[in-house]
């Protein structure tokens, strides 16, 4: 029987159990992803972020339950998702340019036939360029990625998911490597394309600026269950959701306070996250959008 989302849900996935040869990672998960808006998935180390996104993505296929993106299974959704794996999983040492990586984007896969083409219009090229020019790498388009820093590599695979122009994208872990400049353009051009429709579900473990960009938080960890929390980020941050979240990786104390007794184990001298969250939250309460996708932007 097909599953039927909930209204405005971009992703339905219903009593999944996934995982791979040997380690199962969620059982009988169950999930809604609106449509829309920047979607944060957040969790420690291991918590099984990158496994609910392939999910998504049809990379990784369930061994029980159904998965809906835009209305269709994961494989006939390909048409208009966008997907960016970590640079990790990718191997830099193909020779290729950064221009026929990002064209890589561009490719039309017919997945009943299992036979695919690389259509080169002038739509591929303009898609192309424009994806180039929105992560700022149109200048490295004919260097070879295996020349590229690792925040060049990061740009490079992202442009590659934007040339497809997809409705919904799927990013894991775009912020990491990237310096403080990278980083501010990533979060506009997500942003903007949420402002035009699209989907954008992000993977990260950074915390520092949920408040400011997601609309909607899913807080993962696998070895608690599975979905810790989903919701406003202004909403369901708590401290006992986050301890969830990020178990031994987190440590909170009460609010400003910060330990400096030299006999404390250096990783307590930290502030308390959940306040340090308020904080960035009352920062830009006032801003214009500061939650992109959770409002149409006023005409």
């Amino acid at each position: 029987m097909t599953i039927a989302p909930v209204s405005g849900a971009e992703v339905a996935i219903r009593d999944v159990t996934v995982g791979y040869p040997g380690h199962r990672v969620f059982e009988n998960l169950s999930l809604n992803i609106p449509g829309g808006v920047f979607t944060g998935i957040i969790g420690g180390n291991g918590s099984g972020k990158s496994t609910l996104l392939k999910t998504i993505a049809g990379l990784v296929g369930p061994s029980k339950g159904e998965v809906l993106v835009g209305g269709e299974s994961p494989q006939d959704a390909r048409a208009f998702l966008g997907y960016m794996p970590q640079a990790s999983n990718v191997d830099w040492r193909f020779p290729i340019t950064v221009r026929e990586l990002v064209e890589m984007g561009r490719y039309q896969f017919s997945w009943k036939r299992r036979v695919g083409r690389l259509i080169k219009s002038r739509d591929d090229a303009i898609a192309v360029d424009r994806a180039l020019a929105m992560m700022d790498v149109q200048d490295l388009q004919h260097r070879q990625i295996q020349e590229l820093s690792g925040g060049q590599r990061k740009r490079a695979l992202i442009a590659r998911a934007l040339a497809r122009q997809p409705r919904i994208l799927l990013l894991d872990e775009p912020s990491a490597a990237l310096d403080a400049v990278s980083d501010d353009q990533l979060f506009d051009v997500l942003c903007d394309l949420t402002e035009l429709g699209t989907s954008v579900i992000m993977t990260t473990h950074d915390l520092s600026t949920v408040i400011e960009h997601y609309a909607e938080v899913i807080c993962v960890n696998a070895s608690d269950g599975g979905i810790i929390a989903q919701g406003d980020p202004t909403d369901i941050l708590t401290e006992d959701v986050l301890r969830r979240t990020f178990g031994r990786e987190l440590a909170i104390f009460s609010r400003g306070d910060v330990h400096t007794d030299e006999t404390e184990p250096h990783e307590h001298h930290t502030l308390r996250l959940a306040d340090e969250l308020q904080l960035h939250m009352e920062e830009h309460e006032h801003s214009e959008g500061h939650r992109h996708g959770s409002s149409p932007r006023n005409s």
